[in-house]
């Protein structure tokens, strides 16, 4: 029988660690073929009782419910934790959450059970949501699913492949049931030198070695979405470089396609990201790295209708700075105005 590994890293999020393995527990009772065999808690050094609550979830699992493995280590960021979730697991396909987020278990045991009975499937990808939380009322959500449904040979996923990322299919982890000897079979682990988009480039790496790629169009993974939206700019302002971390994703892109449109989308949403919380002369740093690599990559037909692309480009650090206290104004503004008197339905 088929069984799934569900990875979760765990650093620092008491709070919601148990209600995220609920839910991964709760699928059991909704399948058929391919059940979840074992949850898999990688306790990444946390210091405030998850790793207690760990331990007593593993002792607290019943003999109806999936296995609850616990593995302790020092604190060495989330690729780490998921690589040696990894390689401890032992179920068919694998399955990355994060310790803060939670699954729909009917949506995932319906979709496990198509991937169980079609033994050509190596990877299914999925929908998600982001929930916006006030408290613990969600006052907006954001869905994201593949635009198409059903098995694709790797060739359709290609053609397709622009598609899926823009619909934020390709980036995260946690939306994709793989297919684990796929992943032992090709030595294929997370990167722990790279704290952004790591996800993405690791799910290339894994993209290129699928046969057969099924896609739902449902949302099924529900990511809690963290109140911080500055917490990528200061990520990033430990990368002297944008292209220093663009040529990781180039590199395992590559394979692939040829796909510059995917590489400039992600380009403009860094230097955003890092602009968000920049100096000037970290500014005008990301405006003159955009020039260099448009010009290498030949892409200045590319951003002529791209507006923020051909600030970047024509280095205009004051008009970029000047936007992006507007737009923390105005998103402090809109979010204000649904945290107070938002739709706050209980999804």
């Amino acid at each position: 029988m088929s069984t799934l590994s569900v990875i979760i890293p765990v650093y620092n999020c008491r709070k919601y660690l148990e209600s995220c393995v609920a839910s991964v527990t709760a699928v059991n009772a909704c399948c058929g073929s391919m059940p979840v065999g074992e949850i898999i808690l990688v306790d990444d050094g946390s210091t405030d009782g998850s790793s207690r609550l760990c331990d007593e979830l593993a002792a607290a699992a019943g003999s109806g419910s999936p296995a609850i493995r616990v593995i302790h280590q020092a604190n060495r960021g989330v690729s780490a934790a998921r690589n040696e979730g990894l390689r401890v697991a032992t179920g068919t396909f694998v399955l990355f959450a994060d310790a803060d987020d939670t699954l729909d278990a009917q949506k995932l045991a319906e979709l496990m059970e198509i991937v169980s009975q079609d033994a050509t499937i190596d990877m299914a990808i999925f929908g998600l949501t982001f929930d916006y939380y006030a408290g613990e009322r969600i006052y907006r959500r954001d869905t994201m699913c593949p635009p198409v449904e059903g098995k694709k040979t790797y060739d359709e996923c290609t053609a397709l492949l622009a598609a899926l990322y823009n619909k934020n299919a390709l980036s995260p982890l946690w939306n994709k049931l793989i297919r684990r000897s796929i992943i032992e079979d090709a030595g294929i682990c997370l990167r722990e030198d790279m704290f952004l988009y790591e996800d993405l480039e690791f799910s290339l790496r894994v993209l290129a070695r699928c046969g057969v790629i099924y896609l739902c169009a449902e949302p099924i993974y529900r990511y809690r979405q963290p109140p911080d939206e500055g917490n990528a700019g200061r990520r990033l302002k430990r990368i002297a470089h944008i292209p220093e971390l663009l040529d990781k994703i180039e590199a395992a892109l590559t394979p692939i396609c040829d796909a510059p449109d995917i590489l400039l989308s992600l380009h403009l949403v860094l230097a955003r990201e890092k602009i968000s919380c920049a100096t000037r002369d970290e500014t005008d740093m990301v405006c003159a790295d955009f020039r260099s690599w448009v010009d290498t990559h030949g892409l200045c037909e590319a951003i002529q209708n791209r507006e923020y692309g051909m600030m970047l480009y024509n280095g205009r650090s004051t008009e970029l700075l000047i936007r992006r206290s507007k737009t923390r104004i105005r998103h402090r503004a809109a979010n204000l105005v649904k945290k107070t008197i938002g739709d706050f339905r209980k999804w």
